[in-house]
């Protein structure tokens, strides 16, 4: 029954892609099929908590079915072109790009190295086991969401946050999983075929897939891809949400619009930290309807994307009877000693310095360094190509970048050392280099996308094809 789940979940998200539209290649199709659907599936769980509905297969596969048919249904019309649009692909073997080809092995033995040594070793993580494994199996087998562990305040961290990955865990366990370890490779793969989408967008096939071999290698991120952890499952989210909205605003493509609303109110349905991420892609989007003037997309975006935030909310509230902003000391104004902790480690993450016991090229390796050198270096090429064409150059992908950062910056300077039980020292070497995580892909993007980087790609793709 669990392949049944998951195909389910899988046919739940693509039948809602093609209603947004038919235009879409393999990889998206795989990527967001599933980021969407999973998504979709945790929607379903929170509102037969809120229905008393208690969670069976029977009623989830009964769901599924319906809002399938329902949704396919009515999209008809729309699908009775794909049959004459399904083309056998052209197949020459002088056309053959072989770089592209021999990372596509690589990122392919990768996958399947890590996925081996993820789906071999049960949940073992403190925060899993603590929280989101526990969370995930009770409300299988209680069937609900609002489960007897919040009774005894038994629930963990992870109890407050969004039911998205735990969530996920639930519907797993519902159709039969002894582990729950398959949803962090469908994750992973989602992450690294939406990014491989998102960068194919604006350069050729070698630079995107170079792309995303860089990123599939960030050193902790690619640990995390074994482990039943929900940053990385985040980082699928923000990453596919961000790129696919920065996509949009560049391209006007309708299709990356929808995407980028509904992968957004994702972000923050599995955690509510992540509302900074939701609240730079408000920023680029409001930017835009000042020039565009567009008050129905730019409603219609914010409405999405904010409204899992506002659910989660009132559930905590009159439900659960907790509240979120707990977390924060906000009275603690600017203290010297707490900066200088905080700056120390974020300069070690970005620059690959090393502070204590921890070394920031060991856990991102290149990844952010190679961010400010192409910065760096499209800023020096202002005098060669133009000001304007410079500083409007992925500014849009900037402008998520760091003001995402510097609202997650201020997030752990006021985070409540006492509420959290632990020094800020320990919450920047746990929890902040993992959330450091959902900026890897942003920065990777710009990296291969940049005028600079678009500019190198391109001279080395006439070379290739020997033009």
């Amino acid at each position: 029954m669990l392949t049944v789940g998951i195909i389910l979940c899988y046919l739940l998200g693509l039948s809602l892609l093609l209603v947004i539209s038919r235009k879409y290649s393999l990889p998206e199709l795989v990527g967001y099929s599933f980021l969407i659907g999973i998504g979709l599936e945790t929607f379903f769980l929170f509102f037969l908590d809120i229905a008393g509905v208690h969670y069976s297969q029977g009623v989830l596969i009964g769901l599924n079915v319906f809002f399938i048919v329902a949704i396919c249904g009515a999209n008809y019309k729309n699908l009775f072109p794909l049959k004459d649009e399904l083309k056998k692909p052209d197949f020459s073997l002088k056309n053959i790009n072989l770089v592209a080809v021999f990372l596509f092995c690589l990122i392919a033995y990768l996958f399947y190295a890590i996925t081996v040594k993820n789906l071999f070793w049960p949940p073992t993580e403190h925060d899993t086991i603590g929280s989101f494994d526990k969370l995930g199996r009770i409300m299988a087998a209680e069937g609900k969401l609002h489960i007897s562990l919040y009774q005894y305040n038994l629930e963990g961290a992870g109890g407050l946050y969004p039911p998205l990955y735990h969530g996920s865990f639930a519907y797993i366990y519902i159709f039969g999983a002894e582990m729950p370890k398959i949803v962090t490779t469908l994750f992973f793969l989602s992450l690294l075929t939406t990014f491989y989408s998102a960068v194919k967008n604006f350069v050729e096939t070698t630079a995107a897939i170079l792309a995303t071999f860089v990123l599939m290698l960030t050193p902790e991120m690619f640990s995390h891809a074994a482990l039943s952890l929900g940053n990385l499952p985040t980082t699928a989210y923000v990453a596919a949400g961000a790129l696919a909205t920065i996509t949009w605003l560049e391209k006007r493509d309708t299709k990356y619009f929808w995407l980028g609303a509904i992968l957004m109110s994702f972000v923050i349905w599995i955690r509510s930290d992540t509302i900074v991420f939701t609240a730079a892609a408000l920023l680029i989007v409001g930017i835009d309807f000042l020039k565009t003037k567009d008050w129905k997309k730019t409603l219609i975006y914010s409405v999405i994307a904010v409204s899992p935030f506002i659910m989660w909310t009132l559930y905590l509230k009159l439900k659960i009877g907790a509240a979120q902003a707990g977390k924060f000391d906000l009275g603690i104004g600017y203290n010297s000693e707490r900066m200088g902790v905080v700056s120390a480690y974020v300069k070690t993450f970005l620059f690959g310095e090393q502070h204590g016991a921890v070394d920031g090229g060991q856990l991102f390796g290149l990844v952010f360094v190679l961010f400010f050198l192409l910065l760096l270096i499209n800023v020096v090429s202002i005098y060669k190509v133009g000001v304007k064409e410079i500083l409007t150059d992925k500014v849009n992908v900037l402008l998520f970048f760091f003001v995402s950062f510097a609202l997650y910056f201020a997030v752990f300077y006021f985070i409540s050392e006492k509420v959290q039980n632990a020094p800020i020292a320990s919450l920047m070497e746990s929890s902040f280099k993992r959330g450091m995580f959902c900026f890897v892909p942003v920065a990777v993007f710009y990296t291969f996308t940049n005028h600079a980087s678009a500019w190198a790609f391109g001279k080395l793709e006439v070379f290739r094809n020997g033009k």
